[in-house]
């Protein structure tokens, strides 16, 4: 929570190095790995330790984390799929069941995020059914600031409510989920033309606390909302992908990737590596996921950025 991802990972896999230990530390420490690698863009080493815990479910040793479990799981699948692949998982989150409360309880940057993205992929009734959720938990919950600053940002995203959503970065006190907050508050300034100096620092803001946070991967997307309202920053700056930023990519996709961000078309892309267009285009829909890119406009912007760390 407070971001500090080595000591987490440390711990965890002190946890896991244990010949014997409790299923419910095994489980937890194999879910903290995971969503700190799909924090650090690693969404192979994320999907490695979400398959450890579906063997133990498998083995009958799964009976305690459910709510965790869903929730990094419909991560590591937005990592790997984008919000497409997860949208018909999410209506799960929002029922009232007890793993759907659980979620919500537990990591106050679940109703906004899926909130976000209900929204983006058109099923608004599910983003309701989160408000609602996340509203009666913070008023059944009222000594946890938490539940009510992510039931005022779940709300503030629906309703597009800009005082809301300022209210509910100022709330928040774990750090992932007020750098959220605050990209929000910036996404709805640059809406509008005359507010755009404005959400430039707010998206500054954001960038910084989500390194803050250990969270390069939304740091990069961060500073790509930038560049989209002309801003450059060096280089160096919220270096947004780790040293193995490449490594996600399989021999064949990173040499796809590398020629297309070249501005080679899926033909001229085929004939050079002796591949189908079609191929091509199977490799470069499995390589914008893993990027967290959806156009190769954008991965010719961002290829010399992500390959220079390699």
């Amino acid at each position: 929570m407070a971001g500090d991802l080595d000591a987490a990972a440390t711990l965890s896999e002190q946890v896991l190095a244990q010949d014997e230990g409790i299923d419910k530390l095994r489980i937890a420490s194999h879910l903290i790995l995971a969503l700190i690698a799909v924090r650090r863009v690693e969404v192979n080493v994320a999907s490695s330790h979400m398959q450890m815990i579906a063997d133990d479910a498998l083995m009958g040793r799964l009976t305690v984390l459910a709510g965790q479990c869903a929730w990094v799981n419909v991560r590591v699948r937005e990592a790997q799929r984008g919000a497409e692949g997860v949208a018909p998982v999410i209506e799960e989150l929002v029922d009232f069941g007890p793993v759907s409360r659980n979620v919500f309880l537990s990591q106050s940057a679940a109703a906004p995020w899926i909130v976000r993205l209900a929204m983006k992929v058109d099923q608004k009734p599910t983003a309701q059914q989160a408000v609602k959720l996340a509203g009666k938990l913070a008023e059944m919950n009222p000594q946890h600031h938490a539940l009510a600053a992510s039931a005022l940002h779940a709300q503030g995203i629906f309703d597009r409510n800009l005082v809301d959503l300022r209210l509910a970065a100022k709330m928040q006190v774990h750090p992932w989920a007020r750098a959220s907050a605050i990209e929000d508050v910036g996404k709805r300034l640059a809406r509008e033309r005359s507010q755009q100096d404005q959400a430039i620092k707010i998206f500054e803001r954001s960038a910084d606390a989500y390194m803050t946070a250990g969270a390069p991967r939304d740091a990069l997307r961060i500073k790509k909302r930038l560049w989209d309202l002309g801003v450059r920053h060096p280089q160096s700056r919220w270096r947004a992908t780790p040293p193995t930023a490449i490594a996600n990519l399989t021999e064949t996709e990173a040499k796809v990737a590398q020629l297309v961000a070249q501005g080679m078309t899926n033909t001229q892309t085929a004939k050079h590596l002796f591949l189908s267009p079609h191929t091509v285009a199977y490799h470069l829909k499995k390589i914008f996921p893993k990027l967290q890119i959806s156009s190769r406009v954008e991965l010719a912007r961002d290829w010399t950025n992500i390959a220079s760390i390699e």
